[in-house]
Parts: structure tokens; C-alpha cells; sequence
């Protein structure tokens, strides 16, 4: 009986204190401010050693404002064109992509990047973040070809001013030209012989 009671009690005193351990065990830590964080992050993906923390900090950077942290994007820009590593430069290269607002300057290295980057995987990561990007509002600043969804018109030449062309009339026909026909003399008439009006011979008038 009185084993079976200090049983009832241990147990009654192991419910009433596991609540209490669990939520010091398992209190969740609290997000950082962005004021706090957004400066961490820009110095791990500048300057840690492990690629895998870079990487992960230049994934991390997309979620904050770009208005509220201008130095986010000039970062991720340099990091998208220096970083000796291609997992980092390409998760930049994304995360350019993905913050707003448009930026001339960011859609200009998409494109340097996706033409030139030694990495196949950064090149395709240009390509998918420029086509994004396009469809946000970025227009190319290249001359050369039009720009995915942008739509393109010619317009006719302008016409020298100092020459106008003259206004269209009606046609004249000129009438062909003839050679000169060489006159023919007309023929001699020859003398008619008289006729008799007796029945008498004719007579030679000679």
C-alpha cells in the first residue's frame, strides 16, 4: 500500500514538472531585427570562409526590403560577378531576380552574366532571373535586338528635306520619229497619135 502511493506521488510530481523543462528546452529563439540581421548577412556572404554559409546568406538577403537596406542589392551584385564560387554567385544571380524594384543597373549584369559566366549553372540561373525580370518591367538597353516582351515597330525613313521629290503628273507619249521618204520623179507622158476622122491611112506627123 505504501509502495503504491509513493508511485501515485512520483508520477503526479513528474507531470507538474515536465511542462515546465519543455518550455525551457524548447523555447524558440526570437527572429533577429532586420536592422540586426541584414548587416550579419552582408558580412557573412562578403567575407566567410565556408561557401555553404555565403550561399546561404545570399539566399537570405531576397527576403528583406531593398528600400529599407539600399547596400543589399550593390552586395549581391558583387558577389554575383567575384564570388570564386558558382553555387554563390548563382543564388545571388537569383536572388537579384526576385527583389523590386526593377533595377537598370541589375538587369545589365543578368545579361553580361548569362553571356559570359564560366558556369553553366550560373548562365542558366541569368537566363531564368532576366526572363523574371522582364516580365516585371525591364527593358534592354541594347540596340542590336528587341527584348523579350517588348514589342517592336519600324517606322518609314525620313525624307531629305533639301531634295523633295517631285509630285507624280501624267505620262507623255512622244510620237515616233519617221525617216524621210525620197521623192520619185514623175513618169514622162508620151505624145498621143491622132486619129483619122476620114477613114483616110494615118499619117506620120514626122
Amino acid at each position: 500500500m505504501f509502495t503504491r502511493r509513493l508511485f501515485l506521488v512520483s508520477a503526479l510530481e513528474l507531470a507538474l514538472t515536465v511542462p515546465a523543462s519543455a518550455g525551457i528546452f524548447f523555447k524558440s529563439k526570437a527572429k533577429p531585427a532586420p536592422a540586426q540581421r541584414v548587416p550579419e548577412l552582408i558580412a557573412i556572404v562578403k567575407t566567410d570562409a565556408d561557401d555553404g554559409k555565403r550561399t546561404a546568406a545570399a539566399e537570405e538577403l531576397r527576403q528583406y526590403d531593398p528600400k529599407a537596406f539600399p547596400e543589399i542589392v550593390p552586395v549581391l551584385l558583387d558577389v554575383a560577378q567575384r564570388d570564386a564560387k558558382p553555387e554563390v554567385r548563382a543564388e545571388a544571380v537569383q536572388s537579384l531576380g526576385k527583389l523590386r524594384p526593377v533595377s537598370q543597373e541589375v538587369g545589365m549584369v543578368l545579361e553580361q552574366l548569362m553571356a559570359n559566366d564560366t558556369s553553366n549553372k550560373v548562365r542558366w540561373q541569368a537566363r531564368t532571373s532576366l526572363w523574371q525580370y522582364q516580365l516585371s518591367g525591364y527593358r534592354s538597353a541594347k540596340t542590336d535586338g528587341p527584348t523579350v516582351g517588348t514589342p517592336t515597330s519600324k517606322e518609314p525613313p525620313l525624307a531629305d528635306s533639301h531634295t523633295p521629290p517631285a509630285p507624280p503628273g501624267p505620262a507623255v507619249i512622244q510620237p515616233p520619229r519617221l525617216s524621210p521618204v525620197p521623192a520619185v520623179p514623175a513618169p514622162k507622158a508620151r505624145p498621143t497619135p491622132a486619129r483619122p476622122t476620114d477613114g483616110g491611112p494615118i499619117l506620120n506627123p514626122s
